[in-house]
């Protein structure tokens, strides 16, 4: 699978420049160091005296923070580093969040949000839960599948028996509709079996997630159904919930599943990701954005209907204290 990303991230830096005679995939360090300068000398040094915060944030979210998403995993699996790998996985899971904290969706959970959690679970950052799952977060309707995995994550999460028998019911309804995708369907039975400990289902689901990754279209590309952390999240959310639980479980047999990396993490103890590249000085605000704890969400009500405060979010990242 290491090699097959190496070759997909070196076609679609070639495929850009035959298409807009330039690269825009960085092949090294240096060539990512450059990017980065581009953008802080073309879009962000203009906001470096700036006063408005929440605006600098947002601008070093959008525009700096995820150029690392690619090619952090193109350098672990060129090093063969698997604590690189950990690293970059906690780099992509945070930038992840912080991009699904600070970008209107219209809905309360979106699939980038979902996405950066599992990301995060995958180099055993649980931190996450407590701000994008918080202890007051209502029950939501359950209309999506991401609601439902989210009312049943957080029904596990804190032990809420109550909660959970209604998480559970509304789950059931939720895949009795016709044409769910696998991702839908299998990210939710696999919140079900989890509170049932029920490793076969577990099992099952894990393998389905994988088979279903590949299936997806447009905008996801071939190189994103080639490595898919937010698997191995959930399969590290078994452990962090259920040790007992987590032993009895079989690991996907898959190649979007990296064994090894599973075998790397059983050996060196389960070891939480740090942020894999440190911006230089001239960047730093990028540093302190990454590093800052994350604020808790919080909901807008509109007539039953949740969606996230985007701008509550920004503004206390934007002015929340460093760790």
């Amino acid at each position: 699978m290491m090699k097959e990303y190496i070759k997909l991230y070196q076609k679609m830096r070639e495929d850009y420049y035959q298409k807009w005679g330039a690269y825009s995939h960085p092949e090294s360090l240096q060539d990512f160091e450059r990017l980065n300068q581009k953008i802080f000398e073309e879009h962000l040094k203009k906001y470096n005296d700036s006063t408005d915060k929440v605006l600098k944030t947002k601008l070093y979210i959008d525009l700096l923070l995820d150029k690392i998403q690619y090619f952090g995993y193109y350098s672990a699996f060129c090093e063969g580093n698997f604590e690189t790998l950990n690293n970059t996985i906690w780099q992509n899971g945070r930038t992840c969040l912080l991009k699904g904290g600070t970008t209107h969706s219209g809905t309360a959970y979106t699939g980038n949000i979902i996405k950066g959690i599992f990301t995060c679970f995958a180099c055993n950052d649980f931190e996450v839960s407590e701000s994008f799952v918080p202890r007051a977060l209502p029950l939501l309707k359950g209309a999506s599948y991401t609601e439902n995995v989210i009312n049943l994550f957080h029904s596990i999460y804190y032990k809420d028996d109550e909660k959970l028998s209604e998480a559970m019911s509304k789950a059931e309804s939720f895949l009795m509709k016709k044409k769910l995708t696998g991702i839908a369907e299998y990210y939710v039975r696999f919140f079900i079996f989890l509170a049932k400990k029920d490793v076969d289902g577990i099992t099952e689901c894990l393998q389905k997630l994988c088979e279903a990754y590949q299936k997806q279209g447009y905008p996801i590309k071939k190189i994103d159904k080639c490595f898919v952390p937010e698997i191995h999240g959930l399969y590290r959310l078994v452990r962090f919930l259920d040790e007992g639980l987590f032993e009895k479980i079989e690991l996907p047999s898959h190649k979007c599943f990296l064994k090894e990396f599973e075998e790397w993490q059983q050996k060196n103890k389960f070891p939480k990701g740090v942020q894999f590249y440190e911006y230089p000085e001239m960047l730093h605000d990028a540093n302190r954005i990454l590093q800052r704890t994350l604020p808790e969400i919080h909901l807008i009500n509109d007539s039953g209907k949740f969606t996230m405060d985007v701008e509550k979010f920004a503004e206390e990242l934007s002015g929340s204290e460093e760790k």
